[in-house]
């Protein structure tokens, strides 16, 4: 229907300088377009214009320790930064040891949470679409193990822990279709009040998005942790020319709440 839903400029860059040791370089421009699903099939919004940067250094990996750094931060409506380390140390040709861990927080702040029905929302067709400012950290590790024993037999160990958190707040609706407005809860007359259980940890929020008790909701507090832990071993043997097998070993855990 002539909605610019994508659009952006892209750059890359990567370089080597004369001690070996390579830089790469990436950038993102994006103007403001229209989003036709962040209320979940309601009113179109719109996506901020915003931009990101992101670079890595890492030393030269001829050496039998190589080590990288990297960061990245930017935004399209909220904000997020990165950064990020890795080490591999090579104690011999054939085999390889890496540890990659990075940190990250982004700030979503269009999250959408729920739709509520209220014949006085006219602005949006007769429904509320709730959204929350969702801050996000995530730390991350990579392990990594490649032991080549010989040109037909090699093993590879992979291990990658997780743990990230989110917590939602400044809870709103969309204030207009096709526009990136909002109303928060809690001001210009409109209320919202934590619904804590017997142990005082809050369940929900009960919403009045007008102040005079004619149309109240209640919008859930999402606040969530994940933990994962996920491996794999694969052993690798081309027992004949051109016939491989392949052992392999996986592990999968999370906990979430």
């Amino acid at each position: 229907e002539g909605n610019n839903t994508a659009a952006g400029l892209f750059g890359n860059f990567n370089g080597q300088l004369r001690n070996y040791y390579s830089i790469h370089l990436n950038g993102e421009w994006d103007p403001q377009t229209v989003n036709t699903r962040r209320t979940r099939g309601g009113p179109r919004t719109l996506n901020p214009a915003g931009q990101r940067i992101f670079t890595e250094i890492s030393s030269d990996d001829r050496r039998s320790v190589v080590f990288a750094v990297s960061g990245g931060v930017g935004g399209f409506g909220g904000r997020f930064w990165e950064i990020g380390t890795g080490i591999e140390w090579k104690p011999a040709t054939q085999v390889s040891l890496s540890f990659e861990p990075s940190l990250e927080r982004n700030l979503n702040t269009s999250q959408y949470v729920t739709t509520a029905d209220d014949p006085g929302a006219t602005a949006t067709f007769g429904r509320r679409y709730v959204f929350a400012d969702l801050q996000q950290t995530t730390l991350s590790g990579s392990f990594r193990i490649n032991w080549i024993f010989s040109p037909r037999l090699s093993l590879e160990l992979y291990a990658q822990p997780l743990v990230s958190s989110g917590n939602y707040r400044g809870y709103k609706e969309l204030a207009r279709p096709k526009s990136y407005d909002f109303n928060r809860y809690g001001q210009n007359g409109s209320t919202i009040t934590p619904v804590t259980d017997s142990k005082g940890v809050v369940q929900e929020y009960t919403v009045d998005p007008t102040g005079a008790g004619t149309s109240t909701f209640a919008v859930p507090n999402l606040d969530f942790s994940f933990a994962s832990l996920r491996g794999n071993a694969v052993l690798r043997w081309e027992y004949v020319t051109g016939s491989t097998l392949y052992l392999v070993w996986t592990q999968d855990r999370s906990d979430f709440e």
